[in-house]
């Protein structure tokens, strides 16, 4: 009888502990989220990088910071790959550099990236004036949200799982990159994805990978209803849209891990972080690639940490994965760039390249509301939390999208889409979370007005844009934030394609779904009021107010041959006419890819790894 009161005491104990640690956990989580949101909605963002180089830009007292192997400047997506698959190699020194600081338990709550947009968490950049479009942004300037911290981007974006299509990469390769067709891609595809599904397609599909991928739980009764709008307009329901086929309405795969982001800094550098060959510093903010100007040989970098200038020494290579902003202003500044432009700031050309001469992006329209007779019960941030914690619910999801589907605005039967709508139905969260916006007032007023317990929301993305832009330094010194120049509708097609991709949209709305649930646009700017509503110089006005490029920026080191005039790199992401110099993140990409560009973070750092091994392992299979 004794031991059976003693087991019942024991069990009852160590229950009152469990349940006050999980206490514990949901009020330090709840704090934390108020905190940093609150943080945003005062936060004034960064013009330039002063912050990072401190009183030492022009010190000639420079510190040795030692010799490396590998010399990895940027922990992103792509770095953070690079970091793990070269310190495998145990007799390899690794140094991986990033600007930032540590990922952290507010990074990891999916829900709430936004509000990492306004905060140190991201570069700060924003496109310059724009001719064509940003028409309702602050002097035409579009925000361009870039991650300033460990997993970089991947850290701080939507999660949206897309990862391209058969039909991208074998465009690559015909273009002159034999290495990139979908049959070389394929295999690394499927190394990277930890896929978890109860219907996993084991031909297309990876399972035990490092990225886990995901649908969030549980499911929700207006995601069937978005599904069956998409059907009666004759878009098919696809089990897995990142299978044999991507043209259809699915569920929205993310890279969550028990409701938790996924993401490089988690799990790529987390798991390497103890190995001794592997030095991850933060805050480090390089300044200057050093290359032999005789041998054209990259040897080593400079960069600022806790207001002191160090050099470091890289005895096999500089790898340069610090994005498709940060790798070209990082190359034009170290003499490696387009020469006349070189030659106009002063700086010493040492290979004349056409980096960031080409810029390409996909165009997003983000703010599509309709109002409806549905109204979604708003739930506390304690219960959110504690919904979080069981790895379920609003929170374990970027701005609550839950559906996704493809299509081809110029041929419905083509299995190559050229348009993406997410659906986020109206939301229980009531608390509101500012965006890295730079709205006009007009604007802010209208996106501010949204009732997100009744709205249903619609993001309309144009995947294969005609427009190119470009991206060049405002002056030699890496103090100054680059000029990113979307050229946002400079083709008159982009406009076109978006109004028809908007026009599929509407299509939604007239079906059964929509009458049911009395879906009514909710858009009126008086910029655009003198036309006529809902018409098609309407929408172009609309949409010249209201679109941005989509945060998939890529294609400023452009790969391809050498009888390519704007590539950059080799199809082994190796520097035309540098030697131990390679590019390995999305500046690489050579044109646009039929989904998110984190996923091509990715296999870009897997693929790079190998070609690294490949160049310096004397047996590598």
């Amino acid at each position: 009888m004794f031991i059976l009161t003693w087991f019942i005491f024991t069990l009852a104990f160590a229950t009152c502990l469990d349940t006050d640690a999980l206490n514990l956990q949901v009020k330090y989580l709840e704090d934390l989220v108020e905190t940093e949101i609150e943080k945003s909605k005062n936060y004034k963002g960064r013009s330039d990088n002063r912050d990072l180089l401190g009183d030492v830009e022009n010190t000639k007292n420079i510190f040795n910071y030692g010799d490396f192997d590998f010399i990895i400047v940027g922990g992103g997506s792509a770095g953070s790959v690079v970091a793990n698959r070269l310190s495998e190699v145990l007799n390899w020194n690794i140094l991986l550099l990033e600007a930032g600081d540590i990922n952290d338990d507010f990074t990891d709550i999916p829900y709430v990236f936004d509000a990492s947009g306004k905060s140190d968490r991201n570069w700060g950049y924003l496109t310059v004036p724009q001719k064509n479009g940003c028409f309702g942004r602050i002097n035409r300037q579009c925000p361009y949200i870039r991650g300033k911290i460990l997993g970089g981007s991947g850290t701080i974006n939507g999660l949206v799982y897309s990862r391209g299509i058969k039909a991208d990469f074998d465009k690559w390769a015909k273009e002159g990159n034999p290495s990139w067709s979908w049959d070389k891609v394929f295999p690394y595809i499927k190394k990277i994805e930890n896929f978890q599904s109860n219907n996993i397609d084991l031909k297309y599909r990876g399972f035990n990978g490092p990225l886990n991928v995901a649908y969030v739980k549980p499911d929700i009764p207006l995601q069937k209803a978005f599904i069956k709008a998409n059907q009666e307009i004759g878009i098919p329901f696809l089990e897995d849209y990142n299978a044999e086929k991507v043209s259809g309405v699915s569920y929205i795969q993310h890279n969550i891990q028990n409701g938790r982001r996924a993401s490089g800094a988690n799990n790529y550098v987390r798991p390497a972080w103890t190995r001794i060959n592997l030095n991850v510093t933060l805050k480090a903010f390089v300044t200057k690639v050093l290359i032999d100007e005789k041998t054209k040989t990259a040897d080593g970098v400079e960069f600022v940490l806790n207001n002191r200038k160090y050099r470091a020494k890289a005895r096999k290579e500089v790898i340069l994965s610090s994005g498709s902003a940060n790798s070209p202003q990082l190359l034009m500044l170290s003499g490696v760039g387009p020469k006349s432009d070189l030659q106009k700031l002063g700086i010493e050309v040492i290979q004349d390249s056409p980096v960031g001469k080409y810029m390409k992006d996909h165009i997003g329209f983000l703010n599509l509301f309709f109002s409806s007779n549905y109204v979604e019960r708003t739930q506390t941030t304690n219960h959110l939390i504690k919904q979080y914690l069981d790895a379920e619910g609003p929170f374990t999801a970027p701005s609550y999208y839950r559906v996704i589907s493809y299509y081809n605005t110029r041929n419905r039967s083509s299995p190559h889409p050229n348009m993406e709508i997410d659906f986020a139905p109206p939301n229980p969260v009531a608390t509101s979370i500012p965006q890295f916006a730079n709205f006009r007032k007009e604007v802010g007023d209208y996106v501010g007005s949204i009732n997100r317990s009744t709205n249903w929301n619609f993001q309309v993305f144009f995947l294969h844009p005609k427009s190119s832009g470009t991206l060049s330094l405002k002056s030699a010194s890496a103090r100054d934030f680059p000029l990113i120049d979307s050229k946002i509708f400079d083709n008159a097609e982009d406009l076109e394609d978006m109004y028809n991709g908007i026009q599929v949209t509407l299509k939604l709305i007239e079906t059964s779904v929509g009458r049911d649930f009395n879906l009514k646009l909710n858009l009126n700017l008086a910029s655009c009021s003198k036309h006529k509503p809902l018409s098609k110089h309407h929408w172009f006005c609309l949409l010249r107010q209201l679109a941005l490029p989509a945060y998939h920026l890529s294609s400023t080191a452009k790969m391809g041959p050498r009888n390519d005039p704007l590539a950059v790199v080799d199809d082994e992401l190796n520097i035309h006419g540098i030697k131990n110099l390679r590019v390995i993140d999305v500046s690489i990409v050579p044109s646009t890819v039929t989904g998110h560009i984190n996923a091509q973070a990715f296999l870009i750092g897997e693929m790079g790894a190998d070609f690294i091994k490949k160049d310096h392992l004397k047996v590598f299979s």
